[in-house]
């Protein structure tokens, strides 16, 4: 967790399209989190899935062993 939000404040720090990263966790299920970002556009998206922080946790992060990701993309209601 704490490498987590460290990645999400770097993120919203120095990647101008990041305007949200928010960590939640499930009452239901304490061991899951669910990662709420939310970007300016695909381009932000593009740039912060291909920045500095993203590396640096994943590197940090590797000794923890595998965590199974999942991801959703959603589009703005309108």
């Amino acid at each position: 967790m704490p490498l987590l939000a460290a990645h999400g404040a770097r993120s919203l720090k120095d990647e101008p399209g990041t305007l949200k990263f928010d960590i939640l966790v499930p009452r239901e299920d304490a061991s899951k989190l669910l990662i709420h970002e939310v970007y300016q556009d695909d381009a932000a998206l593009a740039a912060h899935r291909n920045a500095p922080s993203i590396a640096q946790f994943r590197a940090e992060s590797a000794a923890l062993g595998a965590v199974k990701i999942t991801a959703t993309w959603c589009t703005p209601a309108e």
